[in-house]
């Protein structure tokens, strides 16, 4: 198993030094099959490094590389799900966060988001400009605030897990528009012993296993007072269970080796998970993350397992946010076979009055190009 995970970390080594051309293996929101060469060469160009999407490459009058810029609503952290099931079709359904809207009050892009819309693009990414509201805070233990979502496709139906003042919750849909909550309490809240005692859960990612099983990671705080990653395991996407006595993602610790770049150690947030298989049949996990230095530059990292049980091994450089200071978190991943979509919440832009939440998006490989988007 060591040899195993020397391995992994080399390979993600080259892979990020070589800017992404030393890999081939495929991942998704789906469990997909390599496209060849064996397990050697497991990390692939499709996983990274992004560039943002052009111009001439988002539709529907959007400002590329932006899906999403609400001034007044304040719309992000955006969960995408394939609409028809059909890796090899780009249509799509967007579940974001965003605030409510007052004329008579100024916007404040720091209050809390309360509610949760849905989005189409025909296009994977040209969002439609009348979203319906599928969620609001109305519990109790959600504390007049709900956000993060995570949502995934199961036997048919739209499960939408969402990050509330209490933890996470669950809603579930069979249309992807009318959602019911499931229970009047939270599916996750805050352990009372562990490394994240008393600490409430937030930004989950949740997938189903190959075997039935399901995965959710969630973004803690460490005693020191640093975001963590940790994990939890359930057998039918309701009732968990913590795995492990530590994080499954802690900042890095400070190290000499000249491989390993400083842009993580101040913490490790906001993670999206997905699953692949290599050449050999091997499963793999991708745990894309918000990363955070010790200067407060904010970047997208990634880390992967072969198998579930194994530790993580982070790749030694970001693969998104590292040209600017836009600060960019809550990642999500849209996998098709030619290209891979990276959905990103940060700055408006780099002036004081966009210094509010936006969507953004990246694509990998940065040479691909993406099919005319619709509508133009």
């Amino acid at each position: 198993m060591r040899n195993k995970r020397r391995r992994l970390r080399r390979l993600l080594v080259v892979w990020v030094v070589m800017g992404g051309s030393a890999a081939v293996a495929e991942v998704g929101c789906a469990t997909l099959a390599d496209s060849g060469g064996g397990d050697v060469h497991m990390p692939n160009a499709q996983a990274g490094p992004f560039r943002e999407i052009r111009r001439e490459e988002l539709g529907n009058t959007r400002t590329a590389p932006y899906a999403l810029r609400d001034d007044k609503r304040f719309a992000r952290d955006i969960s995408v799900v394939d609409s028809d099931g059909d890796p090899n079709t780009l249509p799509m359904r967007a579940y974001v966060a965003r605030n409510s809207f007052d004329k008579d009050q100024s916007p404040d892009p720091a209050a809390p988001s309360v509610e949760i819309v849905v989005h189409t693009a025909v296009d994977g990414r040209s969002l439609d400009r009348n979203p319906t509201v599928v969620l609001q805070a109305e519990q109790t233990w959600e504390g007049g605030t709900i956000g993060a979502p995570s949502a995934l496709l199961i036997d048919g139906q739209t499960w939408l897990y969402y990050a509330a003042t209490g933890g996470i919750g669950l809603a579930i849909s069979t249309d992807g528009v009318s959602f019911s909550r499931q229970g009047q309490q939270p599916v996750l809240s805050a352990p009372s012993t562990g490394w994240d005692s008393d600490v409430v859960p937030s930004s989950p990612s949740v997938l189903r296993l190959p075997d039935g099983r399901y995965r959710m990671f969630y973004q803690a705080t460490t005693s020191s007072g640093q975001a963590a990653i940790g994990e939890a395991e359930s057998t039918d996407g309701v009732s968990w269970t913590r795995r492990g006595d530590a994080p499954v993602l802690a900042p890095r610790p400070t190290t000499d080796d000249p491989y390993e770049l400083a842009y993580d150690e101040a913490g490790v947030s906001a993670p999206y998970a997905i699953v692949g298989k290599s050449a050999l049949d091997r499963d793999i996990l991708w745990l894309y993350y918000g990363a955070e230095a010790a200067d407060g530059k904010q970047t997208i990292g990634l880390a992967a397992r072969y198998g579930f049980d194994e530790p993580l091994q982070r790749a030694t450089a970001p693969v998104f946010g590292t040209s600017g200071s836009l600060q960019p978190t809550e990642p999500c991943v849209m996998r098709y076979p030619d290209f891979t979509l990276l959905f990103v919440t940060e700055l408006a832009g780099s002036t004081s009055a966009q210094s509010y939440p936006a969507v953004a998006i990246g694509v990998a490989p940065a040479t691909v190009g993406l099919p005319a988007p619709d509508p133009p």
